[in-house]
């Protein structure tokens, strides 16, 4: 029996897995403010069950030699302590986002909201790519080969952002460039913050208020920078889908993707993200994951 756990900033879920397949159990949520260790959690779902042969850990953190730390609280993951203290149990600890990897192309239509939806090109090896825009941003490249699922570890938030984005935000105001040396800088919960904060001259501290007023009087300002923004993913996605030729499809995930491409804004930035290039043409399906348990579908899918 595996046991998958997908640990984020405010919960964490668990599930069974029986041994050789990959249907998730029933879930069990926890707030992760009642537990001072994940292994408390362990212990508490495991109450009344048999210890598990295998354990597959997502986790909202970097992760580095199967061991992670959670970015927003003072939880560490230790493959190897966690295998000990399980009878020699095989654990593996994986970033959410690379979780989501794993998910993809399994993922069922009722598990994602469609944007643009394109014909795959029959071939023996199969490419996507997962986009996570929340509290921070990374990508996780998606290749599918010969029964096999690679998700290889990146960090593509850190690098310098695109010309095209550059461009396109001194279009908008000289100079406002400079605000966002990085990807992240600005496809970010902090990014999209500075980024309406700058558009609107206010001390934006929470995005969601001016989101749900979208269309009402006296939020014209707002929409018109929300618009904006919608564009810019696109423009970022027209680039990702060059560098990383996901023909099986583009996935957006995290919630200021979520939250940013809501109503027509997912139009907007559709229109961009499938524009031609000069040099390589390609149009993926492009979908918002929406079914929170996916995470735990990429640990049941990764094979140890």
């Amino acid at each position: 029996m595996r046991l998958v756990a997908d640990i984020g900033g405010t919960n964490t879920r668990l599930a069974f897995v029986p041994s050789g397949q990959t249907q998730i159990g029933e879930t069990r949520s926890y707030k992760n403010a009642q537990f001072s260790s994940f292994n408390d959690v362990i212990v508490d779902f495991l109450a009344g069950f048999s210890e598990p042969s295998e354990l597959v850990v997502a986790m909202a953190g970097p992760v580095v030699g199967n061991r992670g730390r959670l970015t927003n609280l003072n939880w560490v993951v230790d493959g190897p302590e966690l295998s000990a203290q399980y009878d020699g149990v095989s654990v593996r600890v994986i970033n959410d986002l690379t979780a989501l990897g794993y998910a993809a192309l399994q993922l069922s239509p009722d598990q994602v909201m469609p944007i643009v939806v394109s014909a795959a090109p029959a071939t023996k090896q199969r490419q996507a790519l997962v986009v996570g825009i929340g509290t921070g941003f990374n990508v996780s490249p998606v290749v599918e080969a010969a029964g096999q699922t690679i998700c290889p570890a990146v960090e593509a938030g850190h690098t310098s952002m695109y010309a095209s984005i550059s461009l396109a935000l001194d279009q908008i105001e000289p100079g406002l460039a400079r605000n966002f040396p990085t990807v992240e800088a600005l496809f970010s919960g902090r990014g999209r913050r500075k980024f309406l904060s700058l558009m609107t001259g206010q001390d934006v501290l929470r995005v969601t208020p001016f989101i749900a007023k979208q269309g009402q009087a006296g939020n014209e300002e707002a929409d018109a920078a929300l618009d904006t923004y919608a564009r810019l993913i696109g423009v970022l996605l027209s680039e990702l889908k060059i560098a990383y030729l996901p023909t099986n499809g583009l996935f957006l995930a995290g919630g200021v993707a979520r939250s940013s491409l809501t109503g027509d804004r997912a139009r907007i930035c559709a229109e961009w993200a499938m524009r031609e290039n000069e040099y390589v043409n390609i149009a993926p399906s492009l979908s918002i994951i929406s079914d929170d348990a996916a995470a735990l579908k990429g640990c049941a899918e990764l094979k140890l």
